[in-house]
């Protein structure tokens, strides 16, 4: 598969697993939104040529950003809709949906490594665009007072996007391309 298919494909999995995520936990199915972008997650890991590293990246990000926004969450920035049958304080939804944002480093973010600055900015602006949306969407809702939450939000982004962008490059710094199908086909002929 050629590196725009993968990044185009990549895209998809990504936004698939996000409206998944999101629309599940607003409209009452957060479990099966979350297993549904789960699903994605590990067609993503199923067709990613460099697993090992892939997987360590995503495991990482579901760790910080679980502490990220259990944080948030505990200081009231905000306040996660979830399911009642989830152990958890935080629902799964929000692991799956910090796995899912973590595939983006090596395929559709790519292009902002070595750009800080940028991906800084980037997270500064899309973080809270992407919370202010599950919010709209029903999924989430923030603390009494909203701007106070997108500023801190957007503080939290534009350190959060950066670090798991240098992290993704330290496990493995190529571009990420996925497995051509035939190439699936050989292996599991192969085995």
């Amino acid at each position: 598969m050629n590196a725009l298919h993968g990044k185009i494909l990549n895209l998809l999995l990504y936004q698939l697993g996000w409206f998944s995520c999101l629309l599940g936990a607003a409209w009452g199915y957060s479990l099966q939104g979350a297993f549904l972008a789960s699903l994605l997650t590990a067609i993503h890991l199923i067709l990613v040529e460099e697993r090992r590293s892939e997987l360590r990246v995503l495991l990482l990000a579901c760790l910080i950003g679980v502490l990220v926004d259990s944080l948030q969450q505990a200081l009231g920035v905000l306040r996660f809709s979830g399911n009642e049958r989830w152990p958890l304080r935080l629902p799964l939804w929000v692991f799956v949906i910090w796995a899912q944002f973590a595939t983006l480093f090596r395929f559709t973010l790519h292009w902002l490594r070595g750009h800080t600055l940028l991906a800084a900015l980037l997270g500064a602006v899309g973080g809270p665009i992407a919370y202010w949306s599950g919010v709209r969407l029903g999924a989430a809702e923030f603390g009494s007072n909203p701007t106070l939450s997108l500023v801190v939000l957007a503080i939290v982004w534009g350190g959060v996007t950066p670090l798991l962008l240098h992290l993704s490059h330290r496990f493995n710094p190529r571009e990420g391309r996925y497995r051509s199908l035939a190439a699936l086909d050989n292996s599991r002929a192969r085995s």
